[in-house]
């Protein structure tokens, strides 16, 4: 008898145990930040409670020439592999995104229903903060002007996009300051908070898997896009 109640038990535990780890929160956290010519982006993801995280960072970037286009300094740690933090430089010019259009495209075709799927996930997916502030100051006045209003713009129409698919649980905070009377100056720092049910996010990859599955083919392109092999 006492077997069946320490089963019934340890069973019970396992159910709360998995219930409270399907309703944590996947926790993203993303800091843009640019002045003049500094930069700095950093992505953070946390998930089970903190216990496991993901740190992705870009210190620097700059654009190189025509053939190279843009070159990134990018480090990447985790607190779940016992490797160190992996560091390098890479270059992003039009060749590279032609690629990288090319690979969506593949998923897409490789995915039934792939826009819904994405859309569906999408709005499952809560803003808690989303601040973006930016200083800017040209040599004329009106200039500045102008650039402020074609600035605001371009943040309305960025949040409204948004807010259309994305629950924003708190009113973004926008800003954007002209300067006057200084030299030209262009600073701005973006910082939003973002979540997600774990429990939604599993859910949300067998779907993605099952869509899959439906093409013929499907999970072998999948495979070779993610594996970065070569198409036979």
């Amino acid at each position: 008898m006492w077997i069946f109640w320490l089963g019934s038990i340890l069973i019970l535990l396992l159910l709360i145990v998995l219930f409270v780890i399907l309703n944590s929160k996947i926790k993203f956290r993303l800091k843009a930040k640019k002045e003049n010519r500094d930069e700095l982006i950093q992505l953070d993801v946390t998930l089970l409670f903190g216990l496991v995280s993901l740190h992705y960072e870009i210190p620097a970037m700059g654009f190189a020439d025509l053939k190279q286009g843009l070159w990134v300094e990018s480090d990447r740690s985790d607190n779940f592999t016992a490797g160190p933090s992996a560091a390098g430089e890479n270059s992003i010019n039009k060749d590279k995104v032609k690629h990288w259009m090319q690979q969506l495209r593949e998923m897409v075709t490789a995915t039934e229903g792939f826009k819904k799927w994405l859309i569906n996930t999408l709005q499952r997916i809560s803003f808690v903060q989303f601040d973006w502030s930016t200083n800017v100051a040209l040599r004329d006045a009106a200039h500045t002007a102008t650039l402020t209003g074609a600035l605001w713009a371009v943040k309305s129409t960025i949040v409204g996009w948004l807010s259309y698919h994305i629950k924003l649980r708190r009113r973004p905070k926008l800003f954007v300051v002209p300067l006057f009377g200084t030299s030209p100056t262009f600073s701005t720092e973006l910082v939003c908070m973002a979540e997600i049910s774990f429990g939604y996010a599993v859910y949300a990859g067998l779907i993605l898997i099952y869509r899959v599955l439906k093409v013929k083919g499907g999970l072998k392109i999948w495979r070779r896009l993610l594996t970065g092999s070569k198409p036979q």
